[in-house]
């Protein structure tokens, strides 16, 4: 008995503290390469990579002025599925998706 109890206590531990989900969000440096009027921004990762993404239809105008003012200037993103967020030093905050081609 004392063995079971002691497997099921080490068994809820590993499950508590490691969880069983993956990671929910991607966190990191980028810069803005590019911005267009109609919302579309082109992201530069520190590994070479680029993306199009998508800027939140409801604050198109802002928002791409805001990535145009900062264009070239290193940005802390965290993006998620749902959607992202891109943080410039000064502060200024903007909300972008991914882009999806049909």
């Amino acid at each position: 008995m004392k063995i079971y109890l002691s497997a099921v206590t080490g068994l809820l531990t590993v499950l508590l503290l490691g969880g069983c989900g993956g990671q929910i969000a991607k966190t990191g440096w980028t810069t803005v390469t590019g911005v267009s009027h109609d919302g579309v921004m082109r992201l530069g990762y520190p590994d070479g990579t680029a993306a199009l993404k998508r800027i939140n239809p409801d604050t198109v105008r802002k928002s791409s002025r805001t990535a145009a003012e900062n264009l070239l200037r290193p940005a802390r993103y965290v993006e998620t599925d749902q959607g992202s967020t891109l943080t410039f030093p000064c502060g200024d905050t903007l909300i972008y998706y991914d882009l999806k081609c049909d």
